[in-house]
């Protein structure tokens, strides 16, 4: 028999895997501060801190020299904050170099 905590756990796997990062953000699943200095954060993070999306602990300057500096734009960030979290596993696993920002 299947117990019912593992039908909740498989029931939220599945809606983490069939949303986007903005969609996860939006219902509350991804919202903790950014603790770490901004050319060590990755491209999503440092487009949800720099646009006010999440907290961090940098100041704004070095988010926007690290912006300018990666060469990032509102609308690569808008790409990838909407792009599904089982798009980005399939683009892993198939070892798939990810677009740079131009």
């Amino acid at each position: 028999m299947i117990k019912p905590p593992l039908i909740v756990l498989t029931g939220l796997c599945l809606v983490m895997v069939g949303c986007s990062s903005h969609q996860a953000q939006q219902m509350g699943l991804q919202g903790s501060s950014v603790n770490s200095y901004a050319r060590h954060m990755t491209n999503s993070q440092l487009c949800e801190t720099y646009l006010g999306e999440r907290a961090t602990n940098q100041t704004r300057v070095s988010l926007a020299a690290e912006w300018k500096y990666r060469k990032l734009s509102h609308a690569y960030c808008s790409k990838q904050a909407n792009e599904w979290y089982i798009t980005k596993f399939t683009k892993w696993l198939a070892n798939e170099k990810a677009i740079e920002p131009k």
